[in-house]
């Protein structure tokens, strides 16, 4: 399988750039998204209806819970069932089944998503997601492959129904009922204990326990050395989710470069450090920070699981097995759009301040990308009228010592960016694109709406007519 018909790679220039592609946003089969909400309704049906009178309501609660995050992967255009992108991990699952026998493939939903952090997930009833912000900072197929046998061990091993046992039987049990009784005639505190207790028995269906993690790695590594794919690859997988939190591009965007113009110089005060109470907790030790962050990683303890695997590997390292033994070049081109696609989700869904930030980063070796230069204005457009309306701090995060420094930079950027600047900022960013020829529906929006926002009316009424002509069913009026 090959995505030439998807990407058209081109040489950027000067000839020190990165290559980059031609992007269109990926389409989704709406069949196999009806067809999705449709079985996955008639199996949460069939779960309830089974269930017995023992501690029934507080297990239909959590299959409840369960079945709304389940809905939602369709409902916030999450889930990704582009046939290409689908059909790429459809074979690498395929690959797994079809040399671990043992295994059922039957009742197994694998998908893509388009969420932008580093995650793959069970999520019960055979439902596992790979996000596409882990797959693009994944090093190579192997890796790939590895990550959905652990996902399809943790459905296989029931982690999740056990999980969801345990808890329930804990609620219930009599100790857990004497200390809550204790806890609501005490005098004092009550909320503290109570949120205490809570905490103790908290479940999260998408969270797994140490144990769990442990013993999803020791089979995910029995169906791994099963397959074509190199088994030394499930050490690097794990050792890479160490550090995978961390940004794919390890760039700060140069703010003072790209947003400065003869006409609008760029303010020093946009970007300097102020003292308040957040550059005094900025200031706080980087070993603290180090810890919390820690405790706070999407892939904890990877270190100890590593060493956990590292004997059956080296006993299992035999043969002439590849890295890529699917598809090398559609892993490498789903990479690169992928790229763009989390760009584009992040925008769609009220994630602006990640969308402005992924796309800064990427022009920095793509200065000349229609598209990328097309969603820093409509981003700039987006953020002006958020502050407009007094709701910035619904599409942007605000700065935190906790956030990526580099991040972070860009998010007390946009704190100190006033309503006018944006719409300045916009504007001059915007203006020397457009004369472009053929340009995208995208890119003529962002171009009227930095003049609306800028007040130029007498520079709107061309473009307009242009993207009437262009676009006559487009889905902006003007």
């Amino acid at each position: 399988m090959r995505l030439f018909f998807l990407l058209v790679i081109v040489c950027s220039s000067p000839p020190c750039f990165s290559q980059s592609i031609t992007y269109k946003p990926l389409n989704d089969d709406a069949a196999q998204i009806k067809s999705w909400d449709a079985n996955m309704a008639t199996q949460h049906k069939q779960l309830l209806d089974t269930l017995r009178n023992y501690y029934k309501a507080d297990f239909k609660k959590i299959y409840e819970n369960r079945y709304t995050d389940l809905k939602e992967l369709t409902a916030k255009n999450r889930i990704l069932t582009d046939s290409v992108a689908n059909n790429y991990l459809q074979q690498l699952v395929k690959t797994i089944f079809i040399n671990n026998p043992v295994i059922s493939q039957q009742g197994y939903r694998i998908r893509f998503t388009r969420d932008y952090w580093p995650n793959a997930a069970s999520m019960g009833e055979g439902t596992i997601i790979f996000n596409i912000g882990l797959f693009t900072k994944l090093q190579n197929e192997s890796q790939v492959a590895f990550v959905l046998c652990h996902e399809i061990a943790h459905y296989h091993l029931r982690h999740s129904q056990n999980s969801i046992e345990r808890y329930v039987n804990t609620i219930n049990s009599k100790e857990y009922q004497e200390e809550l009784r204790r806890i609501v005639k005490s005098e004092y505190q009550r909320g503290k204990q109570l949120e205490s207790l809570a905490k103790s028995v908290t479940f999260n269906n998408r969270r797994h326990t140490r144990e769990h993690e442990s013993s999803a790695d020791s089979m995910a590594l029995e169906l791994f050395r099963n397959t074509p794919f190199k088994t030394e690859e499930a050490l690097s997988c794990l050792a890479l989710l160490d550090s995978i939190d961390r940004d794919k591009y390890n760039i700060a965007p140069a703010l003072d470069k790209i947003f400065n113009f003869p006409q609008y110089p760029f303010q020093k005060k946009w970007i300097q450090e102020e003292q308040s109470l957040f550059s005094a907790m900025a200031a706080s030790s980087k070993e603290e920070k180090s810890k919390d962050r820690d405790s706070l990683k999407t892939h904890p303890d990877c270190a100890v699981r590593v060493k956990q695997l590292s004997e059956k590997v080296k006993q299992y390292s035999t043969g002439n097995k590849q890295i890529a033994p699917v598809d090398a070049v559609s892993f490498k081109q789903l990479q690169e759009l992928f790229d763009y696609e989390i760009i584009a989700h992040c925008f769609n869904n009220d994630y602006v301040s990640r969308s402005f930030y992924y796309t800064l980063q990427l022009l920095h070796s793509r200065p000349n990308d229609p598209w990328l230069i097309a969603n820093t204005g409509r981003c700039l457009n987006r953020m002006f009228q958020a502050q407009k309306n007094h709701e910035l701090n619904k599409i942007v995060d605000l700065p935190s010592p906790w956030q990526e420094e580099k991040y972070n930079a860009v998010l007390q950027f946009i704190q100190r960016v006033r309503l006018m600047d944006f719409a300045a900022i916009s504007y001059y960013f915007l203006q020397p694109h457009e004369k472009m020829e053929n340009p995208s529906e995208d890119m003529l929006v962002a171009l009227i709406n930095s003049k609306i926002n800028f007040n130029k009316p007498e520079e709107q009424s061309s473009l307009i007519a242009l993207y009437n002509k262009l676009y006559p069913n487009g889905k902006t009026k003007f």
